[in-house]
């Protein structure tokens, strides 16, 4: 796509552009010419698809493994045509289509509901560490009480309260660029070195009215219980489900609220394997997140790996391999030629559950299949080791070969009151000698803080994705209603919901506390090259997203997406 080139002629996927373009201006006069003769021609080997035997025993995504939101086609995935020059066009791997094929699929842990709580290799508990320093709110003037005002008023008072929220542009009708129009260098608001706009307590307050009540209630949960439990339940009353986003994320909120207050007169929903992908697949529809995670990953993997010729890939959190198709293609047609070999160590997501083995062996197939056709010559290696046993043989590093870790969307599964087991595996990583580390999180300060802390962090970061929704899905829509209720809402229980022993908590972490842990292993950053921003921008142009997403740059490493100024998603380099 003419969109993703830039400038720079030494980028690797540039230069790639380049050499495509000239392949496909090929390809189309030999398709002329085999037109004539087409009612001869056999089928398309590569018309097939090759895990259908496998896809049965796969599980959805995790929060990172999310699908890439391009149009969806009516039938299943099918590889593109390839000649024998291994062609591809890196912008349009489609793996919505990818994702297609595992709509259908039956969890490998042992039912068919979410899997339990996280345990073993990914969990932990200790005592509760102190990290924030005094709540920036507390001396902050209250009169006249949000909370009074929403909560213990008339009915005709409530029916005053308004929504906040106005987007600032229509929903999408079509994805992508509309059709004929002519390309437009982006303009996309790019924040240096953001001293506000993550999701930390501090962006918690708010003009509305029930986010203050929402405030006030939190507050109250800690020194007045009976009390806050009754203003939850008028609070939501007041707000709606199917109402503006502040509503629709205060109701989600409150009901969070309500289940840490009274956790026995809220039952734990349970949810289908088939519900929770097509929540990934609503998200992704309508958002970029995932899509700017690999891309803007993947991109500093071949410019690490740009001249190597065996390449091994250490996943630390593995699920369904979309992030790796993408970048196979790009090694396909690398101006400096195909790797001599490629393998990938996948060390599974908890979000397979207890068992594992067959989710993973199910992506490993579809992988080699994948490279097949690429005519790579690649090797996948599941690593069903728990993680505390791990160590550098675990991997089989050789010396000649490239190394590359991966943590995207997953090592804050190993938060928790202490960074013990965080830095054991940034100190694992580090052993292996790579050549780059990728690092994909969530931008929000969720894990160390006292509850009130913490939840004035959850309604600034929620606050702001259930925002980003609004854009693209209707307030009507059953996918959004299903979407917020079933993922987020399941996030938001475990970040500030009921506490106590086999219940997991939500846990996330802002860049500063990511980059203290990283460089406490001995890592060191990897700034973004010019490419890889100008690729990001790109990114939110090509696909019609809203213009308040912007891209904020933060030092040494980090390039974070945000809604609004609020960052939610932060990728990274180090070595």
């Amino acid at each position: 796509m003419a969109a993703y080139m830039c400038a720079d002629s030494e980028n690797l996927m540039a230069i790639a552009q380049q050499v495509i373009q000239q392949k496909q201006q090929q390809q189309q006069q030999q398709q002329q010419k085999d037109q004539q003769t087409q009612q001869l021609a056999g089928p398309n080997p590569f018309a097939f698809n090759p895990w259908a035997q496998t896809m049965s025993n796969s599980c959805p995504p995790s929060s990172y493994a999310l699908p890439d939101p391009f149009q969806l086609a009516d039938t299943g995935f099918q590889f593109p045509h390839y000649s024998c020059g291994g062609e591809f066009r890196f912008p349009e791997f489609d793996s919505d289509e990818w994702m297609d094929t595992l709509m259908g699929c039956h969890d490998s842990a042992e039912s068919s509901d979410l899997p339990p709580p996280l345990t073993g290799a990914w969990d932990g508990t200790a005592a509760d560490f102190p990290l924030y320093d005094a709540d920036p709110f507390s001396a902050a003037p209250s009169p006249p009480s949000d909370l009074s005002r929403i909560v213990f008023t008339t009915e005709s008072a409530q029916k005053n309260v308004t929504a906040q929220w106005s987007p600032s542009s229509p929903p999408r009708s079509t994805k992508g660029k509309a059709s004929g129009s002519p390309y437009s260098p982006p303009s996309l608001a790019r924040q240096k070195n953001p001293t506000v706009g993550s999701a930390s307590p501090h962006g918690a307050e708010s003009s509305s009215p029930l986010i203050n009540a929402l405030l006030e209630c939190a507050q109250l949960a800690e020194s007045e219980p009976d009390r806050a439990l009754r203003a939850v339940v008028g609070l939501r009353h007041s707000s709606l489900q199917r109402g503006d986003p502040t509503q629709r994320v205060v109701y989600i909120l409150a009901e969070a609220l309500y289940s840490r207050l009274s956790p026995e007169a809220v039952p734990i929903e349970t949810t289908t394997c088939e519900e929770l992908s097509l929540c990934y697949k609503a998200l992704d529809d309508a958002c970029p997140y995932s899509k700017f995670a690999h891309l803007t990953a993947n991109q500093a993997i071949l410019e690490a790996t740009e001249k190597a010729k065996r390449i091994h890939i250490v996943d630390f959190g593995i699920v369904q391999g979309v992030q790796w198709a993408a970048l196979l293609q790009a090694l396909a047609t690398r101006p400096t030629g195909k790797p001599d070999l490629i393998r990938i160590s996948g060390i599974p997501s908890p979000t397979l559950g207890k068992s594992p083995s067959a989710s993973i062996l199910a992506t490993g197939t579809r992988l080699r299949e994948f490279a097949k056709v690429l005519e790579l010559n690649f090797e996948f290696e599941p690593i069903l080791t728990p993680i505390q046993e791990l160590n550098e043989s675990s991997f089989r590093v050789v010396a000649d070969e490239v190394v590359a870790v991966n943590f995207m969307l997953q090592l804050h599964n190993l938060l928790d009151e202490t960074p013990a087991t965080v830095e054991a595996a940034l100190r694992l990583a580090k052993s292996l000698g790579p050549s780059i580390v990728t690092l994909g999180e969530h931008e929000a300060g969720l894990n160390r803080a006292g509850f009130v802390t913490r939840f004035k962090a959850a309604v600034s970061y929620y606050k702001a994705l259930f925002e980003s929704l609004e854009p693209s899905l209707d307030r009507d829509s059953a996918e959004r209603m299903q979407l917020e209720r079933v993922l987020l809402g399941r996030r938001i229980r475990g970040c500030v919901g009921p506490e106590g022993p086999g219940i997991q908590r939500e846990r996330m972490e802002c860049r500063e506390q990511w980059r203290e842990m990283m460089e406490e292993a001995g890592l060191e950053p990897v700034p973004h090259s010019h490419y890889a921003i100008s690729q990001a921008e790109m990114l939110l142009w090509s696909y019609n997203y809203s213009s308040c997403y912007n891209l904020q740059e933060s030092p040494p490493c980090f390039l974070s997406l945000a809604w609004n100024d609020v960052g939610l998603l932060t990728v990274s380099s180090w070595r």
